[in-house]
């Protein structure tokens, strides 16, 4: 039985789904499309990298600012301040041509590259609230798991409207056509913002430290390691993969949008079998957070010498699978050994590591300007080494604690 106030929470649960929903439409469509945009106006490979880094850097500090005032705001607050900013972004490229307009709101959106199925869901305070609402891990990794499903399952959305670029051409042309799709993220995030506002979080525990406590930044150190490692790789393998597809196999934006909504689908698939999968006490959460990023590092390798669109195709939507298999686990274990009164300046610190080492998102045009295959043999091979460091890390950690 709930309390009243657990009631309402638990009630309110459905509402950051919508959310999610409806924000992976938005953040997805935006995030697949940057690129493409970007060489549709004409502009080269190593200064669209150079464009990534601009907006990662920003972002670093972005994240740290919200998770800082997430602590004594709410984290309902702060994900509702968190989406003004994409909701500003997406008018400005919805409105203007002007480089200087498209990176001030790349920027402001987040629009880091990345085009994970779940990337929707995540937001500034949202694994912080439900770390703060849901204690007990297993029921954490239970709400993490329907909230990247949903999110996962809405990203196709976003790359289904991707796919309409090519009949939205034939009326607004490619330029403008992208623009309209720019328009249509801003009324989903405009949605969203109000679907926010209706959520229920529970009363915060009073911050006792100025920035966190001794034991809740030893652990954090422990999860910032690897993601920095894997962030590396993040960095320069993902933010122009959307447009790796279109040169290396010679597609439209619209086969690219094909494309994403069958990884997407299956990162639904995996995020689905995450929570019903650790609801079994024999499974150990490390073990399989870690082999799934392992095994996402390996497939990223073997796509790099992928001959074939259609063998492409396969290779990363088996690993869109895993991905929604693990990134419910490790998102719980990154907040395993946090004070519940640092959640939210925890994940921001953890955050501001795993962006800033995504800055490397500046090589990744220079890397595919000098072979199509190197960013993601490169991503690849450090998110192995990510992975490994993960589970040394995490594990000696349980061991000392009996976990």
């Amino acid at each position: 039985m709930f309390t009243e106030n657990e009631a309402e929470i638990e009630g309110s649960f459905k509402f950051l789904l919508a959310s999610r929903a409806l924000r992976s439409v938005a953040i997805i469509l935006v995030n697949l499309s940057l690129s493409l945009y970007l060489k549709a106006l004409g502009y080269g490979l190593i200064f669209i990298g150079v464009v990534y880094f601009i907006i990662v850097l920003f972002n670093v500090f972005f994240t740290l600012a919200l998770g800082y005032l997430g602590d004594r705001m709410g984290y309902a607050r702060a994900m509702i301040l968190g989406e003004l900013f994409p909701l500003i972004a997406f008018l400005g490229l919805a409105v203007s041509e002007n480089i200087y307009v498209i990176i001030a709101s790349a920027a402001l959106g987040g629009i880091t590259g990345t085009p994970g199925g779940m990337r929707g869901a995540f937001s500034p305070g949202m694994t912080s609230y439900i770390a703060s609402n849901w204690p007990e891990e297993r029921e954490r990794i239970d709400k993490l798991s329907k909230v990247f499903a949903v999110s996962s399952i809405s990203a196709i959305g976003g790359s289904l409207l991707l796919a309409m670029h090519g009949f939205l051409s034939k009326f607004f042309g490619p330029i403008n056509s992208f623009r309209v799709l720019f328009g249509t993220s801003f009324f989903l995030i405009l949605a969203s913002l109000f679907t926010l506002s209706l959520l229920k979080e529970r009363r915060r525990p009073k911050k006792t430290a100025a920035i966190m406590k001794k034991e809740s930044f030893s652990y954090s150190l422990r999860v910032i390691v690897p993601n920095v490692i894997n962030g590396l790789g993040v960095g320069i393998a993902f933010p122009l993969l959307p447009l790796w597809f279109e040169l290396n196999y010679n597609v439209s934006a619209s086969v690219v949008g094909l494309i994403f909504t069958a990884a997407y689908a299956f990162t639904a698939l995996g995020s689905y079998f995450s929570g019903s999968f650790m609801r079994s006490k024999k499974v150990r959460a490390i073990t399989v957070s870690s082999s799934a990023r392992l095994i996402q590092g390996l497939l990223l390798i073997a796509l790099a010498f992928s001959p074939f669109l259609i063998l492409s195709v396969a290779i990363y939507s088996v690993r869109s699978f895993i991905a929604g298999l693990g990134s419910p686990i490790r998102s719980a274990i990154n907040v395993r050994g946090i004070s519940s009164e640092d959640y939210g300046t925890a994940s921001a610190v953890q955050g501001i590591f795993t962006r800033s080492s995504q800055l490397t998102s500046g090589l990744s045009g220079y890397l595919m300007s000098e072979g199509l295959e190197l960013p993601l043999l490169t991503g690849g091979f450090f998110q192995v080494a990510g992975a490994l460091a993960f589970y040394a890390l995490i594990r000696s950690w349980e061991k000392k604690h009996s976990f």
